[in-house]
C-alpha cells in the first residue's frame, strides 16, 4: 500500500495517525479493511463507531515500526477501500472549484486539500500526472480533510473544454503575467487552475482561461523571492474569492 501501483491494483491506501484514523472512522466506517495500533494509541482511538467487519490488530510499537512509512508514527493506522466519487452532475460547477495542474509535491497537493476544506471547496479536478492523492504523504498533508474532498482525475483540457460550453462558468489560472487578484471582479461559479510547482499552468488550459490572476508582489528588492509556493497561493486566491462573492 506504499507504492501506488498496488493502491491501484487493490484499490486499497493507507491512513495513518490518530487523528486521520477517527476522521475516517467517522466519514467512511464501511470501507475500513484493517485497523492497527498499538496499546499505547488505543485510548485516543473511535472504536465504539467501528462497524463489526473492520479487522482490529493491535501489535507492539516494534512491529507498528515495520509497518509505517513515518520517521516519527503514531501508532495508529487504518487500510480501507478507495471511496467512488461520481464525477456525474458537477458539470457545470455551480461553486467554486479547483484544477491542479502537474501537481508533484505531496505536500503542497495535501496542504490544497485542507484549504479546499476550509473555504468549503468541495470538489478538486485534477490532471492525470499529478501525484496520487492516496499518497501516504498527501494524506498526511491533508490531516483529514481528504475524507470530505472529491477529488477527481481528469483529461484537464477536455474537461474545461466541456464546461466552457456553458458560458456562465469563469475558468481563472494563475499566472505571474496575470491581472491583480485584489483590482479584478471574481464572479462564481468559477474554476481555478493552480499549476506546477516549477513550470506554472500549461499552455494548453492556460488558453482555455478567461482571466489570469497574479497575487501582487509589494517587496520592491530587486532579491525578492520569485514566486510563491502552489500551496500558499492557493490560500490567498482562495480567501479573496470566498470575500467577493460570499
Amino acid at each position: 500500500m506504499h507504492q501506488k501501483k498496488y493502491r491501484n491494483e487493490y484499490a486499497l491506501f493507507i491512513a495513518e495517525g490518530i487523528k486521520i484514523v477517527n476522521e475516517a472512522i467517522a466519514t467512511y466506517p464501511d470501507l475500513l479493511e484493517y485497523l492497527i495500533y498499538t496499546a499505547d494509541s488505543s485510548p485516543q482511538i473511535h472504536f465504539d463507531l467501528l462497524k463489526d467487519k473492520t479487522v482490529q490488530l493491535q501489535v507492539t510499537t516494534e512491529e507498528y515500526k515495520k509497518i509505517t512509512s513515518q520517521t516519527s508514527p503514531q501508532e495508529a493506522l487504518i487500510v480501507m477501500k478507495k471511496p467512488e466519487v461520481q464525477l456525474q452532475d458537477i458539470s457545470p460547477p455551480e461553486d467554486v472549484s479547483i484544477a491542479l495542474d502537474k501537481i508533484r509535491d505531496p505536500g503542497n497537493f495535501g496542504t490544497i486539500i485542507r484549504l479546499a476544506d476550509w473555504f468549503g471547496i468541495k470538489h478538486i479536478f485534477c490532471s492525470q500526472d499529478t501525484v496520487d492523492c492516496y499518497n501516504s504523504k498527501v494524506i498526511q498533508a491533508s490531516m483529514g480533510a481528504i475524507f470530505r474532498a472529491s477529488i477527481h482525475y481528469v483529461d484537464l483540457e477536455n474537461h474545461l473544454k466541456k464546461i466552457k460550453v456553458d458560458d456562465t462558468v469563469k475558468v481563472y489560472s494563475t499566472s505571474l503575467e496575470g491581472s491583480d487578484l485584489y483590482q479584478l471582479k471574481l464572479a462564481k461559479p468559477a474554476i481555478i487552475i493552480l499549476g506546477n510547482e516549477s513550470g506554472g499552468v500549461s499552455a494548453k488550459l492556460k488558453s482555455l482561461s478567461d482571466e489570469d490572476l497574479r497575487i501582487p508582489d509589494y517587496n520592491q528588492n530587486k532579491s525578492k523571492s520569485e514566486s510563491l509556493n502552489v500551496s500558499l497561493a492557493a490560500a490567498i486566491i482562495c480567501s479573496e474569492f470566498r470575500r467577493q462573492t460570499n
